[in-house]
C-alpha cells in the first residue's frame, strides 16, 4: 500500500464551555453542554469510517491546564475506536515536560523540534517514526510537522505543514473543499472541531489527508464535525415588507439552513431594507424574536434565532395615522443620522415616511414607546 491516510485536526479545547447562549432554550443549553465532546466524538468516527492509518493533533487538548488530566481520561475511552481499527494517534504542540500526563493515551508525542514520517512498510502495512527536524527525511516517506508561520518546508517527497488555528484554512472551510498539492506539499490549518462562540461563524472540523507515496500526490478534503455552529445571516427587505411578511421570510430562510447539515445552527439575523409598520406592531429586538420563536419550533428545525438587528441601511415606513409625538422623534432621527453621516439622503428619500432604524433596533423600540405614551 503506498496511500497514507490521516485526519489532522487542531486544539480540541475540551473543557470549554461554550458562550452566549443564556437566553436559549433548556433543549440548546443541554446540547451545548456536551457539544465540544460529541464534536471530538464526530472526529474519532470520521477517522475510522475514512479508513485513516493516523488521528494528527497540531493543538493542546484543552485551554485550561487544570483540565488535562480530567481530559484524558476521558479521551483515553473515547479514543478506543481508533486502536480497535489500527488507527494511531499522534499529538503535537506540547514541550517534553508535558509528556508524562499524555503518556496515558499511547500516542506518538511530538516535541516542538520534531517531525513525524510515515512510509510504507509493504502490503497494507505503513508505518511511522518522529524524527528530528535537522535530519533529512527517509527517502519514499510523507514528512509532518506541526508549523509555524517561520517554518521551511522539510525536505521530504511529500511535505505536510500543520498550522494550529482555530478556524480552517478559508479555501477548504466548506463541504466541498479540496486542497491539492501541486508541488508536492501543502500547509493548512484543520481548525477545532466546535465553535465556542458567536464570533467563530461557519463549519468547524478537521482536515482528512490523503497522501500517495507512489503518485507523488497529496490531497486535503475539509469535514465538519460541529454539534452547534454559529452564522450571521442577512435578510433583504423588498419595500413594503410587514412584520408576518418578515418573519415567514426568516422561518424559510431557517428551514433551509436546518436541512444543511445535522448540526444546530445559532443564528443572528441581520435586516436590510424597507418595513412597514402598522400602529399596533411592535419592532423592538425582543418583540421580534418572541414572535419568531414561537412560529418556528426551532428545536425541531435545527435553526435557533439568538438576535435580530437592523442595518444601518434599514428604513420604517410608518403607515396608517399616527400621533405626532411620533412624527416628531422620526424628524429628529433622520436629522440625527443625516448630519452623522450614517445614512445618505438617497436613502431617506425612497419614501415619505421612511424612518433610519441603524445600527440597532433602539428607534423602533422608541417608536412603539412613543405610539403607547401618545
Amino acid at each position: 500500500m503506498s496511500v497514507i491516510r490521516f485526519l489532522h485536526t487542531d486544539a480540541l479545547r475540551l473543557g470549554s464551555p461554550i458562550a452566549g447562549l443564556a437566553e436559549s432554550p433548556d433543549w440548546l443549553r443541554k446540547v451545548a453542554a456536551s457539544a465540544v465532546r460529541m464534536a471530538v466524538t464526530n472526529l474519532i468516527e470520521a477517522a475510522v469510517a475514512g479508513r485513516c492509518h493516523l488521528v494528527y493533533i497540531a493543538g493542546r487538548l484543552t485551554e485550561s491546564d487544570q483540565d488535562l488530566d480530567l481530559v484524558v481520561s476521558w479521551l483515553a475511552g473515547a479514543t478506543a475506536p481508533l486502536k480497535d481499527h489500527g488507527i494511531r494517534l499522534a499529538l503535537a504542540g506540547y514541550s517534553e515536560a508535558e509528556f508524562p500526563a499524555l503518556r496515558r493515551l499511547d500516542a506518538f508525542l511530538i516535541g516542538p523540534s520534531q517531525r513525524l514520517e510515515g512510509w510504507s512498510a509493504g502490503g497494507d502495512r505503513i508505518d511511522f517514526a518522529i524524527t528530528e527536524r535537522a535530519l533529512p527525511a527517509r527517502a519514499g516517506s510523507l514528512a509532518i510537522e506541526c508549523a509555524t508561520m517561520s517554518t521551511m518546508r522539510p525536505h521530504a517527497d511529500l511535505a505536510y505543514l500543520a498550522v494550529p488555528a482555530i478556524q480552517a484554512s478559508a479555501l477548504t472551510n466548506s463541504f466541498d473543499g479540496v486542497a491539492s498539492a501541486f508541488d508536492r506539499h501543502l500547509r493548512l490549518s484543520a481548525g477545532c472541531p466546535q465553535a465556542l462562540q458567536s464570533t467563530e461563524r461557519g463549519a468547524f472540523g478537521c482536515q482528512i489527508v490523503e497522501a500517495d507515496l507512489m503518485r507523488q500526490s497529496l490531497t486535503s478534503r475539509f469535514t465538519s464535525t460541529d454539534v452547534i455552529r454559529f452564522s450571521q445571516e442577512l435578510v433583504t427587505c423588498r419595500p413594503g415588507t410587514t412584520l408576518a411578511q418578515l418573519c415567514d421570510l426568516i422561518g424559510e430562510r431557517s428551514r433551509a439552513i436546518a436541512t444543511s447539515g445535522r448540526c444546530t445552527t445559532v443564528v443572528e439575523w441581520v435586516i436590510d431594507g424597507q418595513l412597514s409598520v402598522t400602529g399596533g406592531e411592535a419592532l423592538g429586538e425582543i418583540d421580534l424574536l418572541r414572535t419568531l420563536r414561537s412560529h418556528l419550533h426551532a428545536g425541531h428545525s435545527g435553526a435557533w434565532p439568538s438576535r435580530i438587528r437592523f442595518s444601518d441601511n434599514s428604513l420604517i415606513e410608518l403607515i396608517g395615522s399616527h400621533p405626532i409625538a411620533v412624527h416628531e422623534f422620526a424628524a429628529v432621527v433622520r436629522d440625527r443620522m443625516t448630519r452623522s453621516g450614517r445614512v445618505s439622503m438617497a436613502v431617506l428619500e425612497s419614501g415619505s415616511n421612511g424612518l433610519p432604524i441603524g445600527g440597532t433596533s433602539e428607534a423602533a423600540v422608541a417608536v412603539s414607546l412613543l405610539r403607547r405614551a401618545a
